[in-house]
C-alpha cells in the first residue's frame, strides 16, 4: 500500500511538473559531491526551511564515509572496507516515508533519531526542493566505524573490570548489534553474548536478546517489542523476559561481608495507544501484565534472612506525557557533537494490582512514577530536575515494601564557549528493600575518591561541582579532548537502626566523605557515538578504612 501511494504521489507530482515547471523552488542548493564531502557538525547551520506542511516526493540518502575522502592512505583503506550503512537501513529508521505528509518538526525529529544510532557521528535532513505541496528530502549521515576488538578495562573505586571480545553496532552495515565477550569483575565473571535489531525486516518492531553464563549463574533475556517509534506514533506493543541467577554480595567499608544467592524471573507484555502529537504535547496509554518471582539462598548463620520466595503477579495502567520542545546545543554533555535537548515537562505513571488470587505472596499496590522537567533559566543557564519512585504498598498489613524514591537536580552554566560550571545533586531514601539490594555510596557510583560501596543505608545524597573545559585539538583526527576539574561530597546513612548484619558504625569514615580532583576526557569521532572515557585522579579529604591517598577512575560512560 504504502509503495503504491509513493508511486501514485511521484506520478501526480510529475504530471504537474510537466504543466507547471516554474513552480518548483530548490529550497537547498546543494550538489551530491558536496554533500558527501561536507563537515556535517558544522557546515549545514544556515538551512533553509519551510514552515508549511508538504507531501514527501522523493527521499535521496547521502551517506560520508567515516574518514575524510582526503585523509592518508591507512583512512582510505579504512573507508575502502568498512561496510557502510546501507540505505534501506537508513530509510527503515526515518519517522516517513515516501508519500507521508509531514513538516519542519517531522524533519528535526529524524535527526534526532539517525543521531541516536550508535552507528552514525552526525545527522542533518533537510528539504532540498519544493514543488507546490510537494517536497524532495535530503538526509546526510556519516558513519562511524564499528566493527571492533573488544578491549575494555574500566577501574572505579580500586575495583578492575575487564573485558575482551568482539563487538560490532551496524553489523554488515545492517544496522544490528552483536557483541561477544569475556568479563570480569569483583562480583562475577563469564561469557556474554548480546543481539539486537531495531528494526526487523526493515519494519518497526525491534528485538534484543542478552545470554550470559557466570561462574555464579546466569543470565537469560529477550525483548520483542514494536515502540512508539515517532512523537506521532499511534501504537505500540511488546514482551519482555528475563531469567537472571546470581550471587549478591553484601558490602560494607568495600568489603564483602555476607553473599545472598538470588534467582529472579521477570515477564512484562504491553499494549499502548495514542493520538500522537497535539499541540505540543503527546499523552500515551498503556495497559499491561507483569510477573516478577525471586528466590533467595541464604549463607548458614546469616542473622537477618528474609523469606525464601517472593512473587508478584499484576495488571497495570500507565500513562505517559511528553512535551515537544527540543533544542541543539554542543559542548554541554558531549564534545564536538550536536546535542538534542528536550526541553519541557516529561512525566510517567504507571499502577498495578498485584492480587493474591493471582498467584502472587498477598493483595500490594504496585506504583512506579517519573516526574522531569528542563528549561533555560536564561541564555546559558541550563536546569534539569527530576523526581523518580518505584515501589508497593501491601494493604492488609499497611507497609511499604521496597520502595525506592529519588530527587535529583543538575544546573549547567555554559559561560564560555568552552567552559561549562555543572552544579548536579541527588538524594535518594529506600524503604524496606530486600536483604540482598543495598542502597549505596562510593567510588562506583560518584564518589571518585574512595572505594566501591563504601558507605551503605536506607538514605544517600551526593553532590558534584565540576568545571569542564572543552578543547579544540583532535589528535590524528581520531577524537575530541575535554578536561575537567571536581568536587564530589556525599553520604550513606540509615535513619534508625541498621540491619542486624551490619556490625558497628563509628567513626569519620561514617560521616559526609569529600574529595576533590582533576579528570581527562576523550570522545571518539570515528567509532561509536556513545562512548566517553574518564580519566580522574581523585584526592580523598576524609580518611578511613581502605581509604586511599589518591584514587585512580578509568570508566567509560555516555556523556562527558
Amino acid at each position: 500500500m504504502r509503495l503504491l501511494l509513493a508511486f501514485s504521489v511521484m506520478v501526480g507530482c510529475g504530471l504537474s511538473m510537466s504543466t507547471t515547471a516554474s513552480s518548483c523552488t530548490e529550497l537547498n542548493e546543494h550538489n551530491l559531491e558536496w554533500l558527501q564531502t561536507l563537515a556535517i557538525e558544522t557546515d549545514l547551520d544556515d538551512l533553509q526551511s519551510t514552515a508549511t506542511p508538504f507531501t514527501v516526493r522523493d527521499i535521496r540518502i547521502v551517506r560520508q564515509d567515516v574518514f575524510p575522502v582526503e585523509g592518508h592512505w591507512l583512512a582510505r583503506s579504512a573507508n575502502r572496507f568498512h561496510p557502510g550503512t546501507k540505505n534501506s537501513v537508513l530509510q527503515a529508521t526515518l519517522p516517513f516515508a515516501v508519500g507521508d505528509v509531514i513538516d519542519e518538526r517531522v524533519l528535526k525529529e529524524a535527526e534526532r533519531i539517525l543521531r541516536a544510532k550508535p552507528y552514525l557521528h552526525d545527522a542533518r535532513v533537510f528539504v532540498r526542493q519544493i514543488c507546490d505541496e510537494y517536497a524532495d528530502v535530503d538526509v546526510i549521515v556519516r558513519d562511524v566505524w564499528t566493527l571492533t576488538p573488544k578491549l575494555d578495562f574500566n577501574r572505579a573505586g580500586g575495583d578492575n573490570e575487564f573485558a575482551f571480545g568482539v563487538s560490532d553496532t551496524n553489523l554488515l552495515g545492517l544496522g544490528k548489534e552483536i557483541d561477544i565477550s569475556y568479563e570480569h569483575d569483583d562480583e562475577r565473571k563469564g561469557v556474554n553474548v548480546v543481539f539486537s535489531d531495531p528494526n526487523i525486516l526493515g519494519t518497526r518492531w525491534a528485538a534484543s536478546a542478552i545470554a550470559a553464563d557466570n561462574d555464579d549463574g546466569h543470565r537469560y533475556g529477550l525483548n520483542v517489542a514494536l515502540p512508539f517509534y515517532a512523537l506521532d506514533s499511534r501504537f505500540s506493543t511488546g514482551i519482555l523476559l528475563n531469567d537472571d541467577k546470581r550471587d549478591n554480595g553484601l558490602y560494607l567499608l568495600s568489603d564483602k561481608i555476607w553473599e545472598i544467592g538470588v534467582e529472579t524471573e521477570d515477564m512484562r507484555s504491553f499494549v499502548g495507544f495514542s493520538k500522537g502529537r497535539t499541540g505540543r504535547w503527546i499523552d500515551r496509554l498503556i495497559f499491561g501484565a507483569a510477573y516478577r518471582n525471586e528466590e533467595y539462598s541464604y549463607p548458614v548463620l546469616f542473622p537477618d534472612p528474609g523469606p525464601a520466595e517472593r512473587k508478584f503477579v499484576y495488571p497495570y495502567v500507565a500513562w505517559q506525557r511528553i512535551e515537544d520542545r527540543f533544542v541543539n546545543r554542543s559542548n554541554l554533555d558531549r564534545i564536538g557533537r550536536t546535542e538534542d535537548i528536550g526541553l519541557g515537562i516529561r512525566s510517567y505513571v504507571e499502577l498495578g494490582w498485584s492480587d493474591e488470587s493471582f498467584g502472587g505472596i498477598g493483595d500490594y499496590l504496585v506504583g512506579r512514577a517519573f516526574l522531569s522537567g528542563r528549561w533555560y533559566l536564561a541564555d546559558r543557564h541550563l536546569l534539569h530536575m527530576a523526581l523518580e519512585f518505584n515501589g508497593r504498598y501491601e494493604i492488609e498489613e499497611r507497609f511499604t515494601d521496597e520502595a525506592i524514591t529519588t530527587l535529583s537536580a543538575t544546573y549547567s552554566w555554559h559561560h564560555r564557549e568552552q567552559w561549562n560550571l555543572v552544579l548536579r545533586g541527588n538524594y535518594t531514601v529506600v524503604r524496606n528493600l530486600p536483604v540482598h539490594r543495598q542502597l549505596t555510596l562510593g567510588g562506583d557510583n560518584g564518589l571518585r575518591g574512595y572505594p566501591s560501596r563504601y558507605q551503605v543505608g536506607d538514605r544517600q545524597y551526593l553532590v558534584t561541582l565540576e568545571e569542564r573545559y572543552y578543547t579544540n585539538r583532535i589528535p590524528f583526527g581520531l577524537f575530541h579532548v575535554g578536561w575537567a576539574a571536581f568536587v564530589d561530597f556525599g553520604r550513606a546513612w540509615y535513619k534508625d537502626d541498621a540491619p542486624t548484619w551490619v556490625p558497628d558504625r563509628t567513626g569519620d569514615h561514617f560521616d559526609t566523605l569529600v574529595n576533590v580532583g582533576i579528570g581527562l576526557r576523550l570522545e571518539s569521532i570515528r567509532t561509536r557515538g556513545d562512548r566517553v572515557v574518564h580519566i580522574d585522579i581523585a584526592k580523598p579529604l576524609v580518611d578511613g578504612p581502605e581509604v586511599s591517598s589518591y584514587e585512580l577512575t578509568l570508566t567509560v560512560k555516555q556523556s562527558i
